[in-house]
């Protein structure tokens, strides 16, 4: 499951670095946000390159409101 990943200040181009060294696929987003799946998510983690005040785990559709039927 894809995960929103807030990247600490002066570390962007090395997250993304990373990431690409490792091949794979993810997306940015604006304020040094990247979405990455589990395995990216923990490689950025251990390389000590997200932000722990960043965004909440999950996607945003898990909060998605849904229509009333009636």
């Amino acid at each position: 499951m894809p995960a929103a990943v807030k990247i600490k200040a002066g570390k962007y181009g090395s997250a993304i670095g990373l990431l690409l060294e490792r091949g794979g696929v993810f997306q940015t987003r604006h304020q040094r946000t990247l979405i990455v799946d589990s395995a990216q998510k923990k490689a950025l983690e251990q390389a000590d390159l997200v932000d722990t005040n960043g965004l909440k785990e999950g996607s945003d559709k898990e909060h998605a409101h849904k229509k009333d039927a009636s």
